[in-house]
């Protein structure tokens, strides 16, 4: 066998395993449908009418079939869902409009007779709305669903039940109303009123006063930092110059107090250095903010803010406290 042969039967085998995959799990597919098909049935004949449409709906995404769509359709039927029963049938009879066997002609015929005898007993709903009452961005929704637009001012058929009937828009009030519609020869209307309009909250200011934040503060900060971080580099100097002078000191006690004291110094270097970047920091964000309104309620104090410093045995530092 020559090596150039070895890559088409590579791919060859994928191919055969990636096949044969798809074929069990095709397989596994239509055994669950068939499954919850029989499952349907069952109900159906002990008077489960909503677990049966649940299992024959099940069935029909597994493997779709005009048998099955044709007994979701029943099963809404007698499940008094009229008008998804009459659309379940008008899809059946599109789908087997142009049938070449005798077998799916047949089932055409009984997805139009029903669809034909189920039509005069649908009830409808309308929402009216008129010109004058379509404000910007107006959405409908039907049980929390949205009603296209185009749907508006038709008398569209549904299902026996209760709906709540929601109008909303930017700016405005919402409004809604609920409305029964009988399972069957029932005509129910819902006129949708023009919508109040709302004034707004201003922005930022939910329950408070609305100021504009002052830059003082973010600037004295920035200074502060500039002030800390220089502090820190002079500290870090100085540490280092007691270091080398401690190398050079001959005697082991003055040694060992040059080099404690250009510990702590470093230490202080390193406190002043973190509060001078943590004041950076904070200036930077309230120079950002500086130009947002403030909220301010009445009882709210006014905004503090200070510097702590912290000194230990092995360590110095500063911690920034406040509020704004």
């Amino acid at each position: 066998m020559q090596p150039r042969n070895y890559g088409k039967i590579v791919v060859a085998a994928l191919v055969a395993i990636a096949v044969a995959r798809t074929g069990a799990r095709a397989q596994s597919s239509t055994a669950q449908a068939e499954t919850l098909f029989r499952q349907g049935k069952e109900l159906i004949a002990q008077g489960k009418f909503a677990e049966a449409c649940a299992a024959f709906d099940a069935s029909q995404k597994l493997d779709p079939t005009l048998a099955t769509l044709l007994n979701q359709a029943s099963c809404r039927e007698k499940n008094g869902q009229l008008a998804t029963a009459w659309g379940l049938f008008l899809d059946a009879e599109r789908q087997s409009r142009t049938a070449g066997d005798e077998s799916t002609r047949q089932l055409h015929q009984v997805a139009t007779s029903h669809a034909a005898k189920l039509e005069p007993r649908l009830s409808t709903l309308a929402l009216h709305v008129a010109p004058e009452n379509r404000v910007p961005g107006l959405e409908i929704l039907r049980n929390n669903e949205p009603v296209d637009p185009g749907a508006w001012n038709k008398p569209l058929p549904v299902d026996g039940g209760t709906y709540q009937i929601t109008a909303r828009a930017p700016g405005n009030a919402d409004w809604s109303a609920t409305v029964a519609v009988s399972g069957e020869h029932d005509v129910k209307a819902i006129e949708i009123p023009k919508l109040k309009a709302v004034a707004l909250p201003p922005a930022h200011a939910p329950g408070g006063a609305s100021h504009p934040r002052s830059q003082v503060l973010p600037l004295a900060l920035g200074g502060a930092a500039l002030g800390l971080v220089g502090g820190a580099l002079g500290f870090e100097l100085w540490a280092r110059s007691t270091y080398d002078q401690s190398r050079r000191e001959p005697d082991n006690a003055k040694q060992d107090s040059l080099w404690h004291s250009a510990n702590t110094k470093r230490y202080v270097a390193e406190g002043l250095g973190v509060a001078g970047i943590a004041c950076a920091g904070v200036a930077v964000w309230l120079y950002l903010r500086a130009g947002e309104p403030e909220v301010t309620a009445p009882t709210q104090q006014a905004s503090r803010w200070g510097i702590t410093p912290i000194l230990g045995s092995n360590h110095a530092g500063f911690v920034l406290t406040g509020r704004y």
